[in-house]
């Protein structure tokens, strides 16, 4: 079965659905199995993310095996659509508990429709206004310390609001960062765990962005314990990328090296200040090892308020 994409007539369809008059229609990248639109109208600008939930492996091997157990097809079918719910399940899920997520409007819930054998879900959220990361003012100009301890402050209070409500966002990523003026924000919980949740990663499944993973999030264990360190990983290696921009084409191997880095940091600011920066905060934030980053949110915030 080949995978079928969004077309005019699925948006023409979903916006009639729920009288939406739109003005104009701007597509974002895809990303894996969901589709991103924002919708223009008269007097608001909203969010449409439509999932792929088609569990199209089973529906493969059903067409194609010769010998197939029917049972156990329909039950690994049964499992594929529930894995693939899980992603939009736990963003809507994070955006009704947790405050610094986009809400849900015009549905509480999220939509479902169908295109012969095709299975799409959907809803809308509100459109945080701003820009991504990548095209701010941080991508745009050379940063100072300062610059970059502002921007931690910022993200660092995000991440406790996040732990107060016991979620740990797991795709902190330039892409998923918006920023308007001097206010920063995270978008696309997608991935956003909760301690309350059901388990439901599958042991040894890798999840996140390979280049900003912390390294815990290689090899899941099924009864791994989420903390608020996981998400200071990626925000390390992002205030490294705005430190030292050249990061940004080269391999993650090369962000991930403290060695390396530490040596081009220097290269750049070789003063005592750039130093303690370096050691007290980068450090603190990416340490492979997990043991060796803050163990609180506290402690980094009372390091980084001498920097702003």
């Amino acid at each position: 079965m080949e995978v079928r994409f969004i077309n005019e007539t699925d948006l023409e369809g979903i916006l009639n659905t729920h009288g939406i008059n739109c003005i104009e229609i701007k597509k974002f990248p895809k990303s894996g199995q969901k589709d991103v639109f924002q919708i223009a109208c008269k007097s608001e600008t909203m969010i449409l993310k439509i999932y792929n939930v088609t569990p199209y492996e089973t529906i493969n091997q059903i067409e194609y095996s010769s010998v197939a157990d029917m049972e156990e097809l329909t039950l690994q079918k049964n499992e594929e659509i529930r894995l693939l719910n899980t992603y939009i399940s736990r963003e809507v899920s994070a955006a009704k508990k947790c405050s610094i997520f986009p809400k849900l409007i015009i549905c509480d819930e999220i939509q479902e429709y169908k295109v012969e054998n095709h299975i799409y879900k959907y809803y809308f959220e509100e459109a945080v206004r701003g820009l991504p990361m990548n095209d701010s003012k941080y991508y745009s100009t050379t940063n100072t310390l300062s610059e970059i301890a502002f921007f931690l402050k910022e993200s660092l209070e995000l991440i406790k609001l996040m732990w107060n409500t016991t979620y740990v966002h797991r795709d902190i990523k330039p892409n998923n960062i918006i920023i308007e003026g001097n206010k920063v924000n995270f978008i696309d919980p997608g991935l956003a765990k909760s301690s309350e949740d059901e388990t439901l990663t599958r042991t040894g499944t890798a999840m996140g962005t390979p280049r900003y993973w912390a390294p815990e999030q290689k090899e899941i264990q099924s009864n791994y314990t989420w903390t608020f360190k996981t998400d200071l990983y990626p925000l390390g290696l992002i205030a490294i990328e705005l430190y030292l921009p050249e990061l940004r084409t080269m391999s993650d191997v090369y962000l991930k090296n403290m060695g390396f880095i530490y040596k081009k940091w220097c290269e750049r600011d070789n003063s005592s200040e750039s130093k303690l920066f370096f050691r007290d905060i980068i450090v603190k934030l990416s340490s492979e090892k997990i043991f060796r980053r803050a163990k609180s949110i506290e402690e980094l915030q009372n390091k980084i308020e001498m920097f702003v």
